[in-house]
């Protein structure tokens, strides 16, 4: 289809001719263009994490190929020192325990500005990854009043006193956060218990894993102690538990406490459902859960994979995915009314 147009009489529009010539004199202003704003897209944890990881493996390869480079320089340098001394001129002797003076001097400069440069980055990318795994644990808005201190430690009291674990010979423990859930006070933290080894024979930990206490409204006296464990290969078990019976006995779940005693009469049933919701398997070793009158605890194992901060390898996503919601479990729990 094609649109015919009429064409206007220009003496029915003496103006016509005026405004063309007017108007090709005015000079036609071209408004700038509009440019659109692109969204801030945020980047997800863990790929912040694998951007400061390659970033910190780089440095350290750097570290490495100049620490080789000059210990190579050092050996030649020192090979030939050692000719000039024993040489018997008496200058090229004079020359030679000079270099020596130099050398000696010159490795100890660089050691000295070195010595504390990868490792001020080091504890820098471990601040950063535990601070930004804290933002996925603690995304939850039942989460209030978080608060991290990266210089504090536990002490070996505040783990032994549970009554899940004995003869631990101390405590390592980092990333521990204070804040509420539900309105409950909570700690967490990332720790490892650790008992005698020598050169010999090295004994592994009693525990190694996610850390969570929080206060309870339950009154009873002695403890029991909860534990869901993997039938195949159960590891972190609690040992310190000679003093209770054994009230329940399978296969995956395990109950201790005083002798005569029942745990659901004390315990909440929606509790012990909700923990048992828990998948123990793969990166997830063991959960050993204690409640005493007015205190619980929550010891949440983990294999390296979980516990190690990632390095020569990227994080496995996956894996920090399911413990995030592990742990969102254990508080729930922790907190059921």
């Amino acid at each position: 289809m094609f649109l015919c147009y009429t064409l206007p009489n220009l003496e029915v529009y003496p103006m016509l001719d005026e405004n063309i010539k007017e108007n090709e004199q005015t000079e036609v202003k071209e408004e700038a263009p509009v440019v659109e704003e692109q969204p801030v897209v945020e980047k997800s944890y863990d790929r912040v994490i694998e951007d400061a990881r390659k970033e910190l493996y780089k440095s350290y390869t750097m570290s490495r190929r100049v620490s080789n480079i000059l210990m190579f320089v050092v050996v030649a340098a020192i090979v030939g020192i050692m000719f000039l001394v024993i040489n018997n001129n008496q200058v090229l002797k004079i020359v030679g325990y000079s270099l020596a003076g130099a050398l000696l001097v010159g490795m100890i400069l660089y050691y000295v500005l070195t010595r504390k440069n990868f490792p001020n980055k080091t504890k820098d990318y471990v601040a950063l990854v535990s601070k930004t795994v804290n933002v996925e644990i603690f995304k939850n808005q039942e989460f209030d009043e978080i608060n991290s201190n990266p210089d504090e430690k536990l002490g070996l009291d505040d783990l032994i006193g549970d009554g899940v674990y004995q003869e631990a010979t101390g405590v390592n423990s980092r990333n521990i956060v204070r804040g509420t859930y539900k309105k409950h006070h909570f700690l967490y933290a990332e720790a490892a218990l650790t008992r005698p080894s020598t050169r010999k024979q090295q004994v592994p930990p009693l525990f190694v894993g996610k850390y969570i206490s929080l206060p309870n409204d339950l009154k009873f006296d002695g403890r029991f102690v909860l534990v869901f464990k993997n039938p195949k290969d159960p590891l972190d078990l609690p040992n310190a538990v000679n003093d209770l019976a054994v009230l329940e006995d399978k296969d995956d779940f395990m109950v201790y406490g005083p002798e005569g005693s029942n745990y659901r009469d004390v315990i909440n049933n929606k509790v012990v459902s909700q923990l048992k919701k828990l998948q123990i398997g793969g990166h997830l070793l063991n959960v050993n859960v204690v409640f005493w009158s007015g205190h619980s605890a929550a010891y949440i194992s983990y294999d390296d994979t979980i516990m190690s901060v990632p390095f020569d390898k990227p994080l496995d996503k996956a894996g920090f995915d399911q413990s995030f919601k592990d742990i969102l479990n254990c508080f729930n729990a922790l907190t059921e009314e």
